[in-house]
């Protein structure tokens, strides 16, 4: 009897403890299922409340002004072309932008013959803008605002990239580098008005064949500094282009291109020696004057000028030759500039300029031709500086042409540079 009931209870103890392990697994069988579904979710919530956090990047933003000396605008070279006085300079990381300009205002009285006419009118408003987008890679901007023609509002437009002082590649739309008065600013020239001569021969202006284009195309230049002195100044400059020869803010009207090239020597910082050349083919935008080439038909336009630039205080020289062909016709001028300092702020300019335009002529032929193919300009004015840039000028000029009525003129114009 005992050993039934030892038996009985061996037996009852083996089922509970096989039925409690039954029950664990069971619940480990659940609680693994449980967590296998909440895996998922798990891992979601860590990443929304941890996430990675992007690397942070800031652009700093400034505005400054710079004030140029007026020393430092005075000593301002021809090849340096436009120089801000007080720029507006808005630095936008490492890039900077610069907006400048000047604009010039005048009044004329004008007598040709028995005839008087009498204006106001806007000469220039000129708004610059260059980008120095790394220490290297710039890129240049220039609006005329009062230009009458809206196909002549855009002047100069070009991206320039300095591999060295000593090269600079540029490229779209700028002066051509020939003759030292086409590559001066405007704001900083003794005449109101550019020297007949020099927009003549340069493309500015009064040439036919050419057009009038302000002295600028569109093409690719080389440029650059060699050499430097002691006192920081470049003994050597030189410019070579290439460029389409149809004037500014146009396609290539034919398919050859004009080669423009000048040197200029600097024994010192305030003696510049220059010369330069021009060697292409034009397309006529209008008849020649001489009968020699007729509308659309392309023709030989080469050019060549020697000239320089003393500045020995209270003097200022400037003096240039110039000569050319428009196919087989001859031109030539030439040009002397003085300016004297006669008490602070105030100057007095005097002004030669000559003009052939046709050399070959004959004095008999010239007295018959039906117009004018020479003449002589000479110029007396003062100019008084406000403030830098800003200036009033007063000149008188006598032009003595070789045909027709001679032409005085009075101008006084005002202008203002920021």
């Amino acid at each position: 009897m005992s050993s039934l009931l030892f038996c009985f209870a061996r037996k009852k103890c083996y089922l509970c403890s096989h039925n409690y392990l039954l029950m664990t697994m069971n619940l480990m069988k659940k609680l693994i299922a449980a967590v296998m579904a909440v895996m998922p979710f798990v891992t979601v919530a860590e990443e929304v409340a941890e996430p990675v956090e992007a690397p942070k990047r800031s652009l700093s933003v400034s505005v400054s002004t710079l004030n140029t000396s007026d020393s430092a605008i005075m000593a301002t070279k021809p090849q340096e072309g436009e120089k801000p006085v007080m720029p507006l300079n808005i630095h936008i990381g490492p890039s900077k932008l610069t907006l400048f300009g000047y604009a010039q205002t005048q009044f004329d009285i004008t007598k040709t013959g028995a005839e008087t006419k009498n204006s106001f009118s806007l000469t220039r408003i000129i708004l610059m803008a260059n980008a120095e987008l790394t220490r290297k890679l710039s890129f240049f901007l220039m609006v005329d605002a009062a230009s009458t023609q809206a196909s002549k509002h855009l002047h100069e437009y070009y991206a320039q990239y300095a591999f060295l002082p000593e090269l600079k590649v540029r490229v779209g739309q700028f002066k051509t580098p020939y003759t030292l008065e086409n590559i001066i600013s405007p704001s900083l020239l003794g005449t109101v008005n550019l020297n007949e001569g020099t927009r003549y021969m340069a493309g500015i202006a009064g040439d036919a064949l050419y057009g009038n284009y302000a002295g600028r195309d569109l093409g690719a230049m080389i440029t650059g500094d060699a050499v430097r002195a002691r006192d920081g100044h470049y003994y050597l400059n030189y410019s070579v282009g290439v460029f389409n020869g149809a004037g500014m803010n146009l396609r290539d009207n034919n398919k050859h291109k004009d080669v423009v090239a000048m040197l200029n020597v600097l024994p010192t910082k305030d003696i510049t020696l220059s010369g330069s050349f021009v060697i292409g083919k034009g397309n006529a935008q209008d008849d020649d004057m001489f009968g020699t080439v007729a509308k659309g038909e392309n023709y030989t336009r080469n050019r060549w000028s020697v000239g320089a630039e003393v500045k020995w205080r209270p003097l200022k020289l400037r003096t240039e030759y110039m000569s050319g062909k428009n196919g087989g016709i001859g031109s030539r001028a030439f040009y002397a500039e003085l300016w004297c300092r006669l008490f602070r702020n105030l100057d007095v300019v005097l002004d030669y300029d000559y003009l052939d335009k046709n050399t070959a002529l004959s004095k008999e032929a010239r007295d018959a031709f039906p117009a004018w193919t020479r003449t002589s300009n000479y110029l007396v004015g003062l100019q008084y500086w406000v403030y830098k840039k800003c200036r009033i000028s007063t000149q008188y000029i006598y032009s003595d042409r070789n045909m027709g009525p001679d032409t005085k003129a009075w101008i006084t114009q005002f202008q203002i540079g920021f």
